[in-house]
């Protein structure tokens, strides 16, 4: 069997049209050259390879990043610096080498699949929730919480054409809640109205602490004693990605995705690194998971990053 045969028995693609086959084959031989070009360079921290998206066109790849519009000039939270001198106050609870929240029971839900949807701002929202679930006592189990509930709900943000974690919290705090992921299923559509049934909410939020332009000290410190954060970074390479330290080479780092930062470690001979949980399946990556390089900025890490809030 060729190899393009096998590539979408393995992802379970099928074109019916010989020009719609022909066309994805195209595309699918120039990410075999990029990812080849890529892993030549021995002395990399990272490799690439082919993943269910090595085919995809650059229009359906942009539907993965879907953070804002590029409308919202981001205002710093009036409170964050108050939580921040709070937080690093709190000597008792020194700040660790390493943290990984998915090693920690009821933090970390499984990795989801934003399908063709720019819904990676409800995913990132909903993760920063979930690691606060349990430790706040909404239930005594993690249950992964309804990202479709915001794709529907939040009617400040975009649906599938984009939206932000900040808004998506301050909307939930209106709406009085956050559905189940298994009574509010995911679809991916960004076209059906809104389902939300309050009594069946999950939990919900008070409000949201917006932090721009941190050093990457204060997101280690956030992570660490607070728990998984919502972050803004640019995912515009990051497809290819199948494992290692990755390292962001643009410099305007133009935010254009929204993850969660789970944690954060170092590997002798790779560096420091960021855990970063994504939406793009558990094919893609380690697992779903990137580790991006620590101490430098790379991707934009630490420009943005949302926290919900409790009174």
């Amino acid at each position: 069997l060729s190899e393009w045969t096998l590539y979408k028995k393995q992802h379970g693609k099928v074109y019916e049209e010989p020009e719609e086959d022909a066309r994805r084959f195209s595309l699918f031989l120039a990410a075999k050259d990029r990812i080849a070009n890529h892993n030549r360079n021995a002395s990399s921290s990272y490799k690439l390879g082919l993943n269910h998206l090595s085919d995809w066109t650059q229009e359906e790849l942009n539907k993965l990043t879907g953070l804002g519009n590029g409308r919202e000039n981001i205002q710093q939270s009036a409170e964050a610096d108050e939580f921040l001198r709070q937080l690093m106050s709190d000597n008792e609870q020194p700040v660790p080498k390493e943290v990984d929240w998915r090693k920690v029971p009821n933090r970390v839900s499984s990795v989801k699949n934003q399908g063709g949807c720019g819904s990676c701002w409800a995913f990132s929202t909903v993760g920063v929730l979930e690691g606060q679930q349990v430790a706040r006592n909404f239930t005594k189990e993690l249950v992964s919480l309804s990202v479709q509930n915001l794709v529907d709900c939040s009617r400040r943000d975009f649906g599938c054409g984009g939206g932000y974690p900040w808004i998506a919290l301050a909307d939930i705090a209106e709406l009085g809640g956050i559905e189940g992921e298994s009574d509010y299923p995911y679809s991916g559509g960004g076209d059906s109205s809104c389902q939300f049934n309050q009594s069946k909410s999950i939990m919900s939020v008070d409000g949201y602490l917006n932090f721009n332009n941190m050093g990457e000290f204060i997101i280690q410190m956030l992570v660490a004693k607070f728990g998984p954060v919502s972050a803004g970074v640019d995912a515009s390479m990051w497809l290819p990605y199948v494992g290692g330290i990755y390292h962001c080479n643009r410099a305007d780092n133009y935010m254009n995705h929204a993850i969660l930062v789970v944690g954060y470690g170092s590997e002798p001979e790779l560096g420091d690194y960021w855990l970063i949980k994504n939406s793009w399946s558990s094919k893609w990556g380690e697992k779903g998971y990137i580790r991006l390089r620590r101490g430098l900025g790379d991707c934009g890490i630490g420009n943005q990053i949302t926290i919900p809030t409790w009174k």
